[in-house]
């Protein structure tokens, strides 16, 4: 027979395998999450950089990066040497998979984002695909439901672009200043008011106000 002492040994080092056991599939679990983290919203840089690919064979050549690239603020040379930092092979082709990962290190607060934006597309597609399918046996009042519902996310979806473009606005003025000079010396510089949204400008302007007052915190 096993004295007590014995018993107590043997219970404290099976309390101790389970301990071990547990805490390495926490480990193993936080480095699943870490994983699936860092991967959040890169399928949606890996389409960014396909649209920059024209002609679709998984590299970039300078010329089409600068094509898709060039924004008025770096120079020529500047994203040259961006592109020959990136590709670090000084040749003409660039992997759209190194771009992407150039890119996933810089992301910042838009990792969020584009996690967001993977998300939305996923759950829109899968919504729409479900409407089409049930909206040809549905109610007058189900067919209305659905209508309306389309509209408002249409709406919501549009705002939330509008504010967005604005936020583009801005930092490119304040990349280049003499737009925004050109904008303050001229009131009804900008794209004028439309028909169907009379207060566009003054809302875009009311946007942009709001995003300069955010970043000069």
């Amino acid at each position: 027979m096993l004295s007590c002492t014995e018993i107590i040994t043997m219970c404290l080092q099976s309390a101790k395998r389970k301990h071990v056991c547990s805490q390495q599939q926490q480990k193993q679990q936080q480095q699943l999450q870490q994983q699936l983290s860092n991967s959040r919203g890169l399928s949606v840089l890996h389409d960014i950089f396909r649209r920059a690919d024209k002609n679709d064979d998984g590299k970039l050549s300078f010329k089409e990066f600068n094509a898709y690239f060039a924004d008025g603020v770096l120079t020529t040379p500047q994203l040259r040497e961006l592109f020959y930092s990136i590709d670090g092979r000084q040749n003409d082709n660039l992997d759209t998979d190194k771009l992407s990962d150039y890119f996933s290190q810089h992301l910042g607060e838009f990792v969020n984002v584009l996690s967001a934006v993977e998300k939305l597309n996923e759950v829109i597609l899968k919504t729409m695909y479900k409407t089409k399918e049930e909206y040809g046996d549905s109610s007058l009042v189900g067919q209305f439901v659905t209508r309306f519902l389309l509209r408002e996310m249409s709406a919501q979806l549009l705002s939330l672009l509008s504010s967005v473009e604005c936020a583009v606005e801005a930092l490119d003025q304040q990349s280049t200043p003499t737009l925004a000079q050109l904008e303050s010396s001229n009131p009804n510089f900008g794209p004028p008011a439309t028909k169907n949204h009379p207060n566009a400008v003054t809302r875009r302007s009311q946007i942009k106000a709001s995003w300069w007052i955010m970043t000069n915190k």
